[in-house]
């Protein structure tokens, strides 16, 4: 019998035999082809089995240095702690603070026990709190949109029968921070991993963002500032889908300017500076003659303008119906009355941010000691110079080029955002734009030192300094070594 070239027997029809051999020919030439190997499940392009070691161990380090904070340092924090607890407590009970709005007699009692820094509904607690403490105190954060007091506030009432005791509130608040850390860790390193960073780097990198001290602050505390490190790293992956991928998609660009701005404006600003990167490529695409290509990229930064203004203008537009009319601001004497020219008093916090990048923060003292400020301000040096080595060391107007570029414009323009903001509805030049305001550009730049690492393959320096910097925080936290208090100094915004 002879036999085609395919395998089918030829000649002489097709008998049983033959039209037995045929099938078995089909089949065994078919089967294998339709045994496809099971692709592995993957989160955002990585394998499982290497993002689930990653996810386990950055919850660790986040969830141990936030419950070290919380428990050891009950202290409220000085950078309005009570109003950002009272606008947590009111929406997770239904209620919106606005203009005038007294603090809640609830949060007023937790205010007394934690500004004594002693334990939540301890003796002392009951026996001294009286109504008339703080029974003036106003609410004055209603300014920030209400999607962070959402998510916290209602996690926190969920959490509170956990915690042992009652007035609990702040105390489950606070433990949700680390949450909103391990979220911003997570998505660091997914971030770190589409700028093309090698593993053990971008894992590096997700490790130190915790370990500024300023980011773990924002983290232990009742405030906008926990979801910071977060909508900084959401930012730098919508940056690396541009820049990298060359992705020109708008949905990512305006769903993530939705909701970091609905977080915090500021936290809304790195996504402004990812739309403004996207609008010289868009304008470079143009001159090359790409119009298409220039449309496509052009849809990002208009994304990014539709969504900031959609939320910043329409919770503005929202709050300043309600309240008291004639409303004063009690914080007020935070900014001074503009004294020559008004170009010059604006602009002449504009790099103030980088001189106090990590430096800029407030701990308790039983979790802060000289250590913290030495490694802090070493931090300082490092993370501030990170954008400029990166920038230097990359070729003109590559990905690289652009992080690094895009990194100091943004922690440079923070100043200006914050005295555009106060002289539009005040008249007046606030007096200490600190690094705080800054913070969701610290994923940028621990970005850019992770790039230049990955690059000149500095695996041993990279653990060894992530290393000394966990070291010192978790000795600092558990209290175990501190080198002493640290020094208390206004002009760096109370390091101690």
């Amino acid at each position: 019998m002879r036999v085609h070239e395919e395998g089918l027997p030829v000649g002489g029809g097709l008998g049983p035999q033959r039209l037995t051999a045929a099938v078995a020919t089909v089949v065994a030439g078919v089967v294998p082809h339709k045994r496809a190997v099971a692709r592995p499940f993957t989160v955002r392009g990585e394998p499982l089995r290497r993002v689930l070691p990653v996810v386990l161990g950055l919850l660790a380090v986040a969830a141990s240095l936030v419950v070290l904070v919380v428990a050891r340092a009950p202290q409220l924090s000085i950078v309005d702690e009570a109003a950002h607890a009272d606008y947590a407590y009111q929406v997770s009970h239904g209620s919106v603070p606005a203009k005038g709005a007294i603090v809640d007699a609830e949060i007023r009692y937790e205010w007394y026990c934690h500004d004594l820094g002693t334990a939540v509904n301890s003796a002392d607690c009951a026996a001294g709190f009286t109504d008339d403490f703080q029974a003036d105190a106003q609410d004055y954060t209603f300014g920030d949109p209400p999607l962070y007091y959402a998510v916290t506030g209602y996690l926190g009432r969920a959490l509170s029968p956990l915690v042992p005791g009652a007035h609990d509130f702040i105390t489950a608040g606070r433990v949700i921070g680390a949450l909103w850390l391990f979220a911003g860790m997570l998505v660091l390193y997914l971030a770190l991993r589409a700028f093309r960073v090698e593993p053990r780097y971008a894992g590096l990198g997700a490790v130190l963002l915790p370990l500024c001290p300023g980011v773990l602050a924002a983290a232990s505390s009742l405030s906008s500032d926990a979801p910071s490190a977060l909508c900084g790293a959401a930012a730098l992956y919508v940056l690396a889908r541009v820049i990298v991928q060359r992705r020109t998609g708008w949905l990512w660009p305006f769903a993530v300017t939705a909701l970091t701005t609905g977080t915090k404006i500021l936290n809304g600003v790195p996504m402004l500076v990812v739309g403004a990167v996207a609008l010289v490529l868009a304008a470079a695409a143009w001159r090359r003659g790409d119009r298409r290509g220039a449309l496509r990229t052009g849809r990002i930064p208009l994304a990014v303008m539709i969504a900031f203004c959609l939320v910043y203008g329409g919770w503005t537009l929202y709050q300043s119906g309600r309240g008291q009319a004639g409303w004063v601001n009690p914080n007020q004497a935070d900014g001074l009355p503009l004294t020559g020219s008004a170009a010059g008093d604006l602009l002449s916090n504009m790099f103030g941010t980088f001189q106090h990048l990590t430096t800029s923060y407030w701990l308790a003292n039983p979790v802060n000691g000289e250590s913290v400020v030495i490694w802090a301000t070493l931090l300082c040096v490092v993370l501030g110079a990170a954008p400029f080595v990166l920038m230097t060391t990359s070729s003109l107007r590559t990905w690289g080029w652009q992080l690094g570029l895009g990194t100091a414009i943004g922690i440079s323009v923070v100043a200006l955002v914050v005295e555009t903001q106060v002289f539009a509805t005040s008249g007046r030049y606030f007096a200490v734009v600190t690094g705080r305001y800054a913070l969701s550009f610290l994923p940028w730049a621990i970005a850019c030192l992770a790039v230049v690492a990955s690059r000149r393959r500095l695996a041993r320096s990279g653990v060894a300094f992530t290393g000394l910097g966990l070291t010192v925080m978790l000795l600092a936290t558990t209290g175990l070594f501190t080198l002493g208090p640290a020094l208390s100094s206004r002009t760096s915004f109370l390091i101690g």
